[in-house]
């Protein structure tokens, strides 16, 4: 008999996040596995500029066509709205007084560290609770999910397991409290200390905890005591099954960065390799290119007029979809990757890239990068490089290979890469949930 499964996901798409899709393809494959998933998630519009405004929506039930499973969108309240309100009209003003300064400073003091716990979506438990209640009524549910962040999701997963006695999991694709070497801004010290409380009272009621790479599993064991599995991000086989003939141009060198890049991390070592590169074989925007494509390059394009001469060799984009993200992948020749200074973090998006075939280029390596280490040793996808000159050098033999063939191969063993698909990875979540409702 199949089984169901209400799984509660804040993120999901239309809104394209690494979160909406790894529950998208989750819900995609656990028919396969005898458990039928119900999405509870709350409504995304284009129009939505910022995650937190409220939308008036009422609850919404449809049948996502391509995983064929019902989807529930709920209405989104933000939890106080006017108090956000004028903090973002204070932010408006690009050069408010001492008085204003201030006061934006204590509203945002007092929003993070008292209004808002466990974060600032909290304005949706309600509304979630409710839709969830309404739905457990209406279908006979074996078990819950819930993936964070927002860790609000897993108050109301907690809040419907105990009223109707039934098992909840919960997903972590990011620490919730658990340190990390990002530490805590001070100002952020007093909610720190309320959610670690709150995170430890919460999890002693989960039936099981997930964690995206080792590093963050033994921690998050070793905080909590509980026992953790390990689910890591990936990427969905059928996606890259209609890019096999997509091929890398053969008279530019293309190489590409495709995600988000974020604050904590440093591509400046690689710029200065690159620029070594550039010089030594005397290249121009004929002959080789290099595009970031994504969000986050705020402080790269702030940078941009002391390029030099690789100025005209460097463009950047903004997000595309999923799908033209993928081609875009497919397109280059190398793939570049900068990943946190934060003990086992990999960023999503490195997952799609190993299962594009495309080299992976990793800059630069550090104290706390041993998961991405680990994870392009074993599928011999990628290698990581710490200075310029290494950088240089690696991209003069990837452009060697590329003037004699016009191509530049990659060695990833997908014996190795395969172990990362979202169908083997629904296979283990599978499994967990059958051990629960037994």
């Amino acid at each position: 008999m199949e089984r169901k499964i209400l799984i509660i996901a804040y993120h999901f798409l239309p809104l394209t996040t690494a979160g909406s899709f790894r529950i998208h393809d989750w819900a995609k494959y656990l028919k396969r596995f005898g458990w039928y998933p119900i999405i509870l998630t709350r409504h995304w519009s284009p129009a939505t500029k910022y995650p937190w405004e409220t939308n008036e929506s009422t609850l919404s039930r449809e049948v996502a066509q391509d995983i064929k499973c019902l989807v529930y969108r709920t209405r989104y309240k933000q939890a106080y709205q006017s108090i956000w309100n004028l903090r973002a009209r204070l932010t408006e003003d690009k050069s408010p007084s001492r008085v204003k300064a201030a006061f934006r400073k204590m509203l945002s003091y007092m929003l993070r560290n008292f209004l808002l716990l466990p974060d600032e979506y909290i304005g949706w438990r309600s509304t979630a609770y409710k839709a969830g209640c309404d739905i457990m009524n209406e279908h006979h549910i074996d078990a819950i999910l819930a993936t964070g962040m927002p860790w609000t999701s897993f108050l109301v997963a907690n809040d419907l397991s105990r009223k109707n006695k039934v098992p909840w999991v919960a997903d972590y694709r990011d620490p919730w409290t658990q340190p990390t070497t990002l530490g805590i801004k001070k100002e952020y010290a007093v909610v720190f200390m309320r959610n670690r409380l709150l995170e430890k009272r919460i999890m002693k009621q989960a039936s099981s905890l997930i964690h995206i790479s080792e590093p963050l599993q033994k921690g998050l064991r070793k905080y909590l005591n509980l026992d953790v599995h390990l689910i890591p991000n990936g990427y969905d086989p059928d996606l890259f099954a209609g890019f096999r003939s997509c091929k890398p141009g053969r008279s530019v060198f293309f190489i590409s960065f495709v995600g988000t890049l974020h604050t904590n991390t440093n591509p400046y070592v690689f710029l200065e390799g690159f620029r070594y590169f550039v010089e030594q074989f005397s290249l121009s925007p004929e002959t080789c290119r290099l595009s970031f494509t994504g969000s986050g390059f705020w402080h790269l394009e702030k940078e941009y007029r002391f390029f030099g001469d690789i100025r005209p060799l460097v463009n950047f984009e903004g997000n595309l979809s999923h799908e033209e993200a993928l081609k875009r992948m497919h397109k280059a020749h190398v793939l570049l990757s900068f990943p946190l200074d934060m003990d086992g973090c990999i960023p999503a998006k490195t997952y799609e890239y190993i299962a594009s075939g495309r080299p992976i280029l990793v800059s630069p390596d550090g104290k706390y990068r041993g998961a991405i280490r680990n994870l392009l040793e074993m599928t011999k996808a990628g290698i990581i490089l710490n200075s310029p000159k290494e950088i240089s050098s690696w991209l003069g033999i990837k452009y060697r290979e590329f003037q004699k063939t016009g191509e530049v191969r990659s060695c990833a063993g997908m014996k190795a890469v395969d172990k990362f698909s979202r169908e083997k990875q629904t296979e283990k979540l599978a499994s967990i949930l059958n051990v629960l409702s037994r």
